[in-house]
C-alpha cells in the first residue's frame, strides 16, 4: 500500500463512521446521524470522568503549536475523503475553525493512503483503537473483536497476531458481547443499557457459571434479569453464583431479594459451610478432612493468631519457626497456582 503525505481541506475529509470507540454512540441516531453528533461522540469516547478533559488537553495543545505534528490518515472512498486514524484531532480542526480561533483551521495534513484494501484499513482501526494508548470502553473492544470475528471472519491467529492476548480471553470477550447484547440489552430501554455492566457478563464466561444457572432450573434470561434489577451489584459477585445456587436458603434469599441480594446471599452460603464443616465429628483425623474443612481451619486460625505468635514466628523466637515458614510459604505457592489453573 503506498502512501502520500498532503495538504487537504477539513471539509473535504469525512469521519469514519465505523470508528469502533465511537459506533455505540452513533448507532442511536440512524438516519438522523450528523457531523456536530461525530464531533460530540468523538469529544466524550474515552471511558470515565476524564474524556472531556483529555480532549480539551489535545485541543489546546493544537491551538498553541498552530497546528498538527503528527498528520491524520485518510483515503479515497467513492471520490470523498475519508479519516481512519485521527478523527479526534480532525473534530478539533472543525471547533477551533468555528471559534473563529487564530490560524488556518481550515486545512490539516494528511498521509493519504493509496488504493488501501479493506484488510488495510481494518488493521489501521485495530492498531489504532483496540491496542492504542488511549482507554476506552470494554464493550466496545469486544464489539469490535466481534465484528472482526464474526463479520470480517478473522481467524483467531490473525487476531492475536493484530491485537494480543490469546484464544481464551479473545473467545470470553467476543461470548461476552454476544450474551450482553441477547440477555441483556434487549430487555431494558436503550437510556437504561449500561455498558460498564459488560465485565458482569465477562465474569459470565468462567467456567461451572452458566453450568449452575442451567443446573438450578434458571436461564441466561433470568442472569440479564439479575444484572438489570442489581442483584448482583459488585460485578465480580458473578463468580460466587455456583455457591450461592447450590445452597438453597442463599438461592431463595438472592432470587426474592432486591438490589446488592447477593451479597446477603453469600454470607448465608458462608454461614451454612461454616455450621456444616463444624458438625464434622471430632474423632476425624487430618489425612480424613476434606480440603474445604481443612483451608476453612486454617484460615480461622490465621486469622486468630495471637500477636505474641505472630511476633515468634515472624523472629524466628523457637527451633521449627523456619520450618513453619517455608511450609507456609510453599502452600502458597501452590494454592496460588492451583487457583490460577481452576479461575481459568
Amino acid at each position: 500500500m503506498n502512501t502520500s503525505y498532503k495538504l487537504i481541506p477539513t471539509d473535504q475529509i469525512s469521519f469514519d463512521t465505523e470508528n469502533p470507540r465511537i459506533k455505540i454512540a452513533l448507532e442511536k441516531y440512524g438516519d438522523a446521524l450528523t457531523e456536530e453528533r461525530i464531533r460530540f461522540a468523538l469529544k466524550t469516547a474515552t471511558e470515565g470522568s476524564s474524556s472531556t478533559s483529555s480532549y480539551r488537553a489535545l485541543k489546546d495543545s493544537i491551538r498553541a503549536a498552530k497546528g498538527i505534528s503528527n498528520p491524520i490518515r485518510v483515503w479515497k472512498n467513492d471520490g470523498q475523503y475519508v479519516c481512519v486514524d485521527g478523527n479526534t484531532r480532525l473534530a478539533v480542526y472543525h471547533e477551533l475553525h468555528n471559534e473563529n480561533t487564530t490560524g488556518d483551521w481550515t486545512n490539516i495534513q494528511c498521509l493519504e493512503l493509496i488504493s488501501p484494501t479493506p484488510p488495510d484499513i481494518e488493521t489501521i482501526r485495530m492498531t489504532t483503537h483496540l491496542v492504542g494508548t488511549r482507554e476506552w470502553p470494554a464493550y466496545e473492544k469486544a464489539r469490535y473483536l466481534h465484528y472482526l470475528r464474526n463479520v470480517e471472519v478473522l481467524d483467531y491467529e490473525e487476531l492475536i497476531a493484530r491485537c494480543g492476548g490469546n484464544k481464551a480471553e479473545i473467545t470470553r470477550q467476543i461470548d461476552a458481547f454476544h450474551d450482553m447484547n441477547e440477555f441483556y440489552r434487549d430487555v431494558v430501554t436503550d437510556d437504561a443499557f449500561k455498558v460498564d455492566r459488560f465485565s458482569g457478563f465477562v465474569e459470565l464466561q468462567r467456567p461451572k457459571i452458566k453450568q449452575s444457572i442451567f443446573d438450578s432450573g434458571f436461564t441466561l434470561s433470568d442472569f440479564g434479569q439479575w444484572i438489570r434489577d442489581g442483584k448482583i451489584f459488585r460485578l465480580a459477585d458473578v463468580r460466587k453464583l455456583p455457591i450461592v445456587l447450590a445452597d438453597e436458603e442463599a438461592r431463595e434469599a438472592f432470587v426474592i431479594g432486591g438490589p446488592k441480594s447477593i451479597e446477603k446471599a453469600i454470607e448465608i452460603e458462608k454461614e451454612n459451610r461454616r455450621k456444616s464443616i463444624h458438625q464434622v465429628p471430632q474423632k476425624v483425623t487430618v489425612a480424613e478432612s476434606n480440603m474445604i474443612t481443612l483451608a476453612e481451619e486454617l484460615l480461622n486460625r490465621i486469622k486468630n493468631l495471637p500477636r505474641q505468635d505472630y511476633v515468634d514466628l515472624r523472629d524466628r523466637n523457637y527451633e521449627n519457626a523456619q520450618q513453619e515458614v517455608d511450609v507456609l510459604t510453599d502452600l502458597a505457592e501452590h494454592l496460588y497456582d492451583l487457583l490460577t489453573d481452576v479461575s481459568e
